[in-house]
Parts: structure tokens; sequence; C-alpha cells
């Protein structure tokens, strides 16, 4: 099928999705063919809404802090966690389309290439983002300095180097060339590759694992017209098309391997997961957005390394005359397979292997999964809005940013769990993206942590971003792990056979195991209701038999009481004033690293408790578990128990996606055994989460706003939620789909009675 993707810069699609790494710092490059768009201003008036000046607690951003919802920061003190955006300084970025933003480690991001959206001017300059004063530098960078380009790629490989391969220059000539950028010395150097080099190409997706650098996907020039092209129903042909290819670079020998068939994408992003290469999002050959999740076994024995060198490579040197000098400049750099040399090679290869035309293509022979989501409340639609994804540990992050196909309202970070295939949404636009008063342009984020960083700008121009012009003015942390997430740890797992976690276990709670310390906690009931039962509070239930080693290495409180001499060293005792299943879950967890379900950690209101525990002694492991599994299994069960110990643990997050979820299940939630058992004082705080303009609707009113008719009764919210019944809120977002497809339709309709 033909594709018609933009013809010039200035229409190109805004994808910027980030490549990570693990360098301190933030680096973003690209280069002008002629004079730059980056400046530095000489003042800045932060008069901005939303915009404070104060000092904040590292004392270096003053005045900086930009609230999501446009209010004042002070608002958010106290309150539920919300990122807060921040103005950068330094170096003013022109409106960069196409580039490369890289996160380095704690400290930096670096950019490099892409173009300006209002002038189609393509760079090649390297930008540095310090990440603790957000303030942008133009990086002065040595060596065989790439040209300019934009639509390549960067990714982090190890001793502080980026990779950079492919993308096309400012002629629309796309390249399939590779270079290395020291990050310490700011040098750039071409490897000598040998082996058969994939064709150029732009707005691919990259990914490294076992230092094999796998390429998949993108857009480049068609080699002749296809055979099936009708110039009567096609108006105009496109030279391009939409590559289905997948080959790796060998980073050890620096060998390109051969190329299959595989998937055909463009704007798509790559992930490394459990053996398997995982592609989401971008779109295909007709030019659609997808949803599809696909995924690749890299076990099969066609990606295992077959020829072993000593690790390193051989670069060029540039400026040496010949065809050395040739290759540094300009479109020379474009070097295509059937050329009797290797790609950044500065002299002909005179092996026959190598002068054989590269092996025909054929399907990639590994096992190919995939997985489209077809409807679904929290399913979010590829189709509007800009979409930014990553994927943490075993969920697959999601952020559904504003853009003029989707409502604010719409916008927010939904949650893939790759071990049910079940999505969620995990907070609203307004309080994670700033809904639609933001326009976010790249993602920039460290396969190795849980800070993610948005860089964009106001939709609200001001003096600071200037009139009628997007810059990269401001920079948005985002705390994942503040929302459950840990890219350590799947939760839910328990330890596996022959582990120490499961050694461990054997030796947990039993009288004939060594144990030498006794645990007591209150019964389950006393902590219920509004009067505890304190009739036996401490009696009724075993001891719980543990080991004071596991205890000293894994708590750092009992560390201390123990250190101390306390009562608790004499006695070889401790009473814990906590209820004594999740106290239980607890050590349980000290012996394991474990919160799954179990017979010691049953049910996820254990899961709850165990959170407020980690809030208690500050176990940030426990914590980031605990909040992993109850953002992601939060049921009608135990929803109500999970708002309230949210709330004692101070994880405000957590609490209000609970009392959504509480208030969306109303009908069902009040017959739980976990609601009945709330305080009177709980009770009243949930009723009280109900919008101030809420009320009971049921039969004829309920069915008039679209809820199922009939006998119903259920919650509505005025314009904040809406009813709460499942079945309207599905059949309402229908009916958005099907009045989308019929307003396209009639503009497509229009379209060609006007040409015609």
């Amino acid at each position: 099928m033909a594709f018609a993707p933009p013809t010039t810069p200035a229409h190109h699609q805004l994808h910027h999705h980030a490549q990570q790494n693990q360098h301190n710092g933030i680096y973003a490059s690209g280069g002008a063919s002629s004079n730059t768009s980056f400046n530095t201003p000489s003042s800045q008036n932060m008069s901005g809404a939303g915009v404070v000046q104060q000092l904040d607690k590292s004392g270096l951003l003053l005045g900086r802090k930009r609230a999501l919802d446009g209010g004042s920061i002070e608002d958010t003190e106290g309150a539920a966690y919300r990122p807060v955006a921040y103005r950068t300084e330094g170096a003013r970025l022109a409106c960069l389309v196409n580039a490369s933003v890289t996160v380095c480690g704690e400290d930096a991001i670096y950019a490099f290439g892409g173009f300006d959206q209002y002038t189609d001017e393509v760079y090649n300059h390297v930008l540095r983002l310090d990440l603790h004063t957000y303030t942008w530098t133009l990086v002065d960078n040595y060596g065989d300095i790439p040209s300019v380009r934009m639509g390549h790629t960067t990714v982090y490989w190890r001793d502080n180097k980026l990779i950079i391969f492919g993308g096309e220059n400012e002629h629309r000539m796309f390249l399939s060339d590779v270079y290395i950028f020291d990050i310490p010395t700011a040098t750039w150097s071409q490897p000598v590759l040998s082996g058969h080099p994939p064709c150029g190409r732009s707005r691919h997706a990259v990914v490294l694992h076992d230092d094999k650098l796998f390429i998949l996907g993108g857009i480049h020039n068609r080699s002749a017209m296809p055979s099936d092209f009708d110039p009567e129903e096609d108006n105009e042909y496109n030279p391009q098309e939409v590559l289905d290819d997948i080959c790796y670079l060998d980073l050890k020998t620096m060998t390109w391997s051969r190329s299959w068939t595989w998937i055909a994408r463009f704007d798509h992003q790559a992930w490394i997961r459990d053996g398997k290469l995982w592609v989401f999002g971008g779109m295909g050959q007709g030019m659609d957005r997808t949803g599809e999740l696909i995924s690749l076994d890299l076990n099969h024995p066609a990606f295992a390394r077959t020829e072993i060198k000593q690790t390193g490579y051989v670069t060029r040197q540039p400026g040496l005359g010949g065809d050395t000098a040739a290759a540094t400049g300009g479109q020379s750099r474009i070097l295509r397979s059937h050329r009797p040399y290797g790609p950044n090679s500065p002299r002909p290869i005179t092996s026959s292997r190598r002068n054989t035309p590269p092996p025909k293509k054929q399907a990639a022979p590994a096992a190919t999964a995939s997985v489209s989501f077809l409807w679904g409340r929290d399913i979010p639609s590829e189709a509007h809005g800009t979409h930014f994804h990553h994927l943490c540990g075993n969920t697959l992050l999601d952020f559904v940013t504003s853009a003029n196909t989707i409502r604010p309202s719409e916008t927010g970070l939904c949650a893939l769990n790759l071990d049910d295939m079940t999505w969620r949404k995990i907070a609203d636009g307004i309080d994670i993206v700033g809904g639609g008063l933001w326009r976010w342009h790249y993602l920039a984020i460290s396969p190795d942590s849980t800070m993610a960083y948005l860089l964009g700008c106001p939709t609200d121009t001001d003096e600071d971003v200037g009139e009628g012009e997007e810059y990269l003015s401001d920079v948005l942390p985002i705390d994942l792990s503040r929302f459950g997430m840990n890219v350590d740890q799947k939760e839910g797992d328990n330890p596996k056979v022959g582990t120490l976690g499961m050694d461990l276990a054997n030796f947990f709670d039993k009288h004939d195991f060594g144990s030498d310390f006794v645990v007591r906690a209150i019964k389950d009931e006393a902590a219920e209701g509004d009067e505890w039962d304190m009739t036996g509070v401490w009696g009724r239930r075993p001891p719980i038999r543990v080991h004071k080693l596991i205890l000293l290495s894994r708590w750092p409180h009992f560390a201390t009481l123990y250190n101390a001499r306390m009562v608790e060293f004499h006695k070889n005792r401790m009473y814990l004033p906590e209820p004594y299943t999740v106290v239980r879950a607890f050590l349980y967890y000290l012996y394991t690293d474990s919160v799954a379900t179990s017979p010691y950690c049953p049910t996820l209101s254990t899961v709850a408790g165990l959170l407020v525990m980690a809030n208690l002694y500050d176990l940030k492991r426990l914590r980031a578990l605990a909040l992993n599994r109850l953002f992601s299994e939060l049921d009608v069960e135990s929803a109500a128990v999970i708002w309230e110990r949210a709330g004692v643990a101070g994880e405000e997050g957590l609490r209000k996606k609970a009392a959504g979820f509480v208030l969306t299940y109303w009908g069902r939630i009040v017959r739980t055994m976990g609601f009945r058992r709330l305080s009177r004082r709980s009770l009243m705080e949930l009723c009280e989460e109900v919008d101030v303009e809420g009320r009971i609707m049921g039969s004829e009113e309920l069915g008039a706003v679209g809820a199922v008719d009939g006998g119903v009764v259920g919650l509505y919210q005025g314009d904040l939620g809406g009813f709460m019944t499942e079945e309207a809120r599905m059949r309402a977002k229908r009916r958005r789909y099907v009045d989308d497809q019929e307003e396209l339709e009639t503009g497509e309709a229009e379209e060609d009675e006007e040409m015609s």
C-alpha cells in the first residue's frame, strides 16, 4: 500500500520519544546547516500562571516552579502527589522536531539533531540539560562530527558513550551511518563496520541488548515505483515506504547481521524484557496509529552471536584525505550495501564474502506474539492525543498528553500489566501531565530509573516563550515510584524454588528451626471499627517465631532497638500494635522480599496494611512493592480498606484513585465487609469524597444521561465524574467513538467533493 507521510520537515509528525542511557545528564544534539536558532535570553519574566517567586528546597530554582493546574504552587503543599513543572534557563532551544533526547544517569539529559518546525533548519548541535538547575547549555564537541540529521535514534552504551544511528539530512536523504559520542570528552568517532548494513532510514526504533543494537522498522525511499500503483486512483505518488525489517549491529565485533522481515512500523518504541523484544505504538503501512503489542523471542539461535572477538572497535581517522576525508562531509555519509566497502569504512573490503550481495530477506524465525486491545474503560486510544510509552519493570506505561485531537479530561497516565494484559488508568491528566495546559514534545527516562522527564511548553504563550513559537521551555520531572512503579521486582512475585528467598521462607515461623526471637501482634478484630475489643488483645494468636539475624539485616528500626540494648534485647520479644495478619505478612516479607498472594499475605487489604508499616518504618522497597500491587490490582472487596490505609500512610495519590474507584462502583462497595468495617469517621470522610453537586439518580433520570434503563440507581457527580455505572461509561465512550468516525468520514467526503 502506498503511504503518504509529510514531504517537508515543517509538516513532520511530532514524534519525540527519548532513548535511554545511564550517564549523569540529558543530552541533545542537532546541527544547523547555516545560522543556528539557539540563544541565551538576557532576562526572564516569571509572571506566568502558576509561577511563584520563592526559593525551593535546593535553593537553586528561584521562582521557576509551575503548578500543573495553573494555580499557586502553595496549594499543592500537603496534597496528593502532583509533579511540578520547572521553567528552564540557559540556551533557548528552537522548536526541535524529530531530535533525540537521552537521559544520562541522574544529573543530565542530552539532545542531538532535529529540525526547527518553523524554519525547516536541520541541526547537529549537542545540548545538555542539567537536572539539578534545569539549565540548557550548548556542548562544544570534537572529532568526526556527524552531519545534520533528524528522525535518528540515540541510545546509551557502556563506558559513558552514546550511539547515533540513521536519520535523514536536510536533502531528505536517508542515512545508515553509525556514530559514537564519548560523553566525558565530548568527542565523536565513527567505528569501522563490517557485514551488510541495513538501508538508510528515519523514525525507526532501536533497542540495546547483550551488546547488540537492534534496528526495527522506520521509513525510507522506495527503490522503484510499486507495480500496483494506479495513477488514476492515487493523485500523487509518494516515494517513501514503511520498512518491515529487523537486524542488529554486534557491538563486540562491529558487524551487521542479516536482515529479517517482521512488522512494518515507524514512530514506534521497543524494549527488552524477559528475553523478548517488545514493540508498541507507532504507525503501519496504512498510516493509522496502532495500539497493538508485539513480542519477538530473542532466545532463538538466529539471534545468537556466532563470531566472538575481543571487545573493542577501530575508528576512522577524520581529515586524512582520500576516502576518509570524503566520508566525513555531506551526503557522502550515505553508504549503500552495493558499494565495494562497508559502511563507515575508509577502505575497500576485499573479502569475497563481503562483496557478495546481501542475503535475501526471510521472515524472522523466532516465535512472535501479538495482542490487540479492542475495548475497555481504561484502554488509551492511540489515535487521539500525543502518546509517550515506556516499559518499567513488567508495566507498560502510556503517557497520554494534550493535543488538538483529545479532550483534556482524557489525558493521564495509563499502565498495562504485562502479566495479565490488563490496562488501568493510574492518574488523571491534570494531576500528572497538566491536562490541556501543557504541550509535551519529548519523554526522557532511563531504563534503570523511575524518574521520568517530559519536555515541552505551556499552551498559553508568554514573554518567556515567545510569540507564536514553541520551545522546550519547561521540564516536568515525574517520580513514577509514587505510583507504585518499580524496575527491579514484579509485583506479587513469590520466591522461586532454589532461591535464597525460598530457602529462608522454609525457616519462617517454625518452632524447631532455630528461631531465637518472638513477635506478638494484636488480634485483627481489635483494629476494626470505632471501638477496639481489647479483651485478650495480645493472647489469642500464637507468637510469630523469627530469627534475630534476619531482622537485624533487613529491618533498620529493629537493629536500632537491639543495638541500643532496649527491652527487646533482653527479653527476645517484641510487641507490635498492628493487626496480626499484617505483622505476619510484614515479617514474611523480611524473609522473602515478597508481597505476593500467599498464606502469609492473603488479600489486598493485608498489602494495604503493609503500606502503613512501610511508611511507619521508612522502608522504601516495601512501599514500592505494596504501591505497585495496590495501584494495579485495586478491586471491589478491598477498595474501601485501601482508601483508608492510604490515608493513614500519607499516600494521597493512591487514596484519590481508591476514592474514585469506590464512587464508580458504589453499589457494590457498600455491600463488602471491608466497607462495613470502616470507622464512623472514615465513613464520613469517604462520603465527602463525592462532589458537592453529587446526588443519587435512578430510573428515567439515570437513563436520560446514558445509563442502562430500568430500576437502576447510580451516583451522579455533575461535571466531574458522571454517573457511576460501568455500562453507562462504556456506552458514552462508544458514542464518542462513533461520532468521531462519522465526523471524519463526513470531512473526507467533503474533501473528495471539492476535488472533483
